[in-house]
């Protein structure tokens, strides 16, 4: 097979450098295989080529004129030559003419220190200019597009990136260009405010200072940011992201491009909540109640007070009147140490991470990947739930249907299966997305257009960033880890706050209390009922005002350990920045409270030491701190 292989290759010479890739491969990936870098404005990995910028022009012997890279096909024993003098003049030729309009405003662009114009200048270009900088044709500057982005229509090459994106990515053609020749310009149609949920991408294609965030809008330069790669905390998508912080601030979210999840975009909801990390008034010293009134106290003092009154609730009332409620947004490591704290120290079945109880998932219910999706021959969405849950969703569904000529069916959650049947094809894969709310109506439509030509499988989507983690590791009343059944009996989230308001629960752990727990009708008055309330959470809030003992924790761009998304791959994050004052991880905190009541948590409360014990108690999760999706065996 391996000769097989290499046999289809094709064999082509890039400055006598001998490479080999597959028919019908640009000239620009050759080139980059073979390592020599080949500069491009309009190109994009994730576009199709126009070849309109003619910045990589090359020569190819036996052609007689210069061949765009990014457009050109190789051939067999092709010869392509990136660095002879008539490509150097026509580089250099090339960008004076793109300079000739351009502003000389590089100290107060945003773009300044990442732009490719600045770099492919000082690299190809000409060492002056021949036209005055008075004669210069002027457009319009800084123009908000919406309260999202900026347009400087002065310092646009025209490369048309922006304008692809809305036809090839979006579909939403937002963009146009508008009048012509030396005239021509970038603009939405008659000034529209952009609507797109996916805007905040336009910067990141651009390759010079023309669209801009207005978030980032001068707050800080490249050089001055600490870039860290981690995931979009927003939905349980799993974008993959860069948290650029300038000292304890995240000064922006950037892409990473995961082909297998997001394929370099972001939706704007999660690329632009960075701000909420940000946010002043944080929780920083601990706190408890001493003698009736609360204070500051020591870390240690909190834990030895916290492990005090629970062990005193545990000998007075049993594990049965003890609580513990976590966050879908903790990461899988305090999600399997947070199980291990209730039932194994404490002792209770009660706990929880979510408000409303869910079906338990089972393979077939993740069959599918999102990559997966393109490769279907068709897929069915049911209802607006998982595109609403998951925004970038709705753009790998775009792709499917109008590059891989995929069918893509949105159709309600109630449906009628044989109808439906007979939309789809006879024969091959077909995918079914689904929220979990749903997910009872999937499975019952998976059973129902499942031929012996047809296979059928199901992607469900979640609502919070590590909410399948949280189930996978049994942050559950119903579920151990592996969804392995829990002795009957346990309460959910609702079932504590209720039983706590009505005094028949008698202590409440509370880990990372999120804004709709503390909306929920009754939280404040189950939080101050019951005799003892720990609270480890980031910001001040109703579970703050009203606990016993109070925890600084943190936010998930100053953690470090792995998160889940909705399909199952288990990614890591790390530490954007760090917090002001120096006070325990989260993971560390609950430990200690095992530790302080007598448990023997086995392992160092660090990151990875935990995940290799949480994988021995999960096998599914073995191997996959690399990005891989987690395994399951049937019958789980």
């Amino acid at each position: 097979m391996a000769e097989t292989a290499a046999a289809e290759l094709v064999t082509v010479s890039v400055d006598d450098r001998m490479v080999q890739v597959a028919p019908g491969t640009l000239v620009w990936d050759a080139c980059e295989k073979a390592g020599v870098f080949v500069p491009v404005y309009c190109a994009h990995k994730k576009l199709e080529p126009v070849a309109v910028c003619r910045m990589c022009l090359v020569e190819v012997e036996g052609v007689p004129k210069l061949q765009p890279a990014c457009a050109t096909r190789v051939a067999p024993n092709m010869v392509i030559r990136t660095a002879t003098e008539q490509v150097r003049k026509f580089r250099d030729g090339n960008l004076e003419f793109l300079l000739v309009n351009h502003p000389l405003d590089c100290p107060v662009c945003d773009r300044g220190g990442e732009c490719d114009l600045q770099d492919f200048t000082q690299r190809y270009g000409p060492g002056r200019s021949r036209t005055s900088i008075t004669e210069k044709v002027h457009f319009d500057k800084a123009i908000p597009l919406s309260d999202k982005i900026y347009l400087d229509q002065e310092r646009c090459i025209l490369c048309w990136r922006c304008v692809r994106y809305y036809e090839e990515i979006t579909g939403e053609r937002e963009i146009v260009l508008q009048e012509r020749g030396v005239h021509t310009v970038v603009d939405t149609f008659e000034r529209r405010p952009l609507q797109s949920q996916f805007q905040g991408n336009l910067p990141e294609i651009c390759p010079v200072g023309a669209l801009t965030h207005a978030k980032y809008r001068f707050r800080a330069r490249p050089w001055d940011l600490r870039r860290t790669a981690s995931v979009c905390s927003h939905c349980s998508f799993g974008c993959n992201i860069f948290v650029d912080a300038r000292e304890d601030q995240v000064a922006r979210y950037a892409s990473n491009d995961n082909p297998e999840v997001d394929d370099s975009w972001l939706c704007d909801r999660g690329r632009y909540s960075f701000p909420e990390m940000n946010r002043s008034g944080r929780v920083s010293t601990p706190e408890a109640r001493v003698g009736g009134v609360r204070q500051p106290v020591s870390h240690r003092e909190a834990i030895e007070r916290a492990c005090g009154g629970l062990l005193r609730v545990r000998s007075e009332y049993g594990p049965e009147a003890m609580g513990v409620i976590g966050s879908a947004r903790l990461t899988n490591e305090e999600a399997f140490a947070l199980q291990w704290l209730a039932r194994d120290v404490i002792r209770t079945k009660n706990l929880d991470h979510r408000l409303g109880k869910l079906d338990k998932l089972a393979p077939e219910d993740f069959a599918l990947s999102i990559a997966e999706i393109e490769e279907c021959d068709a897929v069915v969405v049911l209802g607006e739930k998982p595109e609403a849950a998951a925004p970038v969703l709705t753009l790998r569904l775009f792709k499917a249907e109008q590059k891989r000529r995929r069918k893509v069916s949105r159709v309600a959650v109630d449906s009628d299966p044989a109808s439906l049947a007979g939309q789809l094809p006879a024969n091959g894969r077909i995918g079914v997305v689904v929220h979990q709310q749903d997910v009872a109506v999937a499975r019952k439509l998976r059973a129902e257009l499942t031929t012996s030509t047809r296979q059928v499988q199901v992607l469900s989507i979640l609502d919070q960033v590590n909410e399948r983690g949280c189930q996978d590791l049994g942050l559950l009343p119903e579920w151990l880890p592996g969804y392995r059944p829990a002795p009957a009996g346990g309460m959910g989230t609702r079932e504590m706050l209720q039983a706590a308001t009505s005094g028949k629960l008698r202590a409440l752990v509370l880990i990372d209390p999120w804004a709709e727990l503390e909306a929920e009708p009754g939280f404040r008055e189950a939080v101050a009922n019951v005799d003892l309330a720990v609270v480890l959470a980031a910001w001040p809030g109703v579970a703050t005002s009203e606990a016993d003992v109070i925890l600084p924790g943190r936010t998930l761009v100053e953690k470090a350990g792995t998160v889940t998304n909705t399909e199952g791959r288990v990614q890591r994050i790390r530490p954007g920045v760090e917090p002001k004052l120096a006070f325990p991880p989260d993971l560390r905190s609950i430990v200690e409270l095992g530790r302080g009541m007598g448990g023997d948590f086995g392992s160092q409360p660090l990151a990875g030491p935990v995940f290799k014990r949480l994988a021995e108690s999960v096998p599914a999760y073995s191997g996959t701190q690399g990005g891989l999706r987690a395994i399951w065996r049937a019958g789980i």
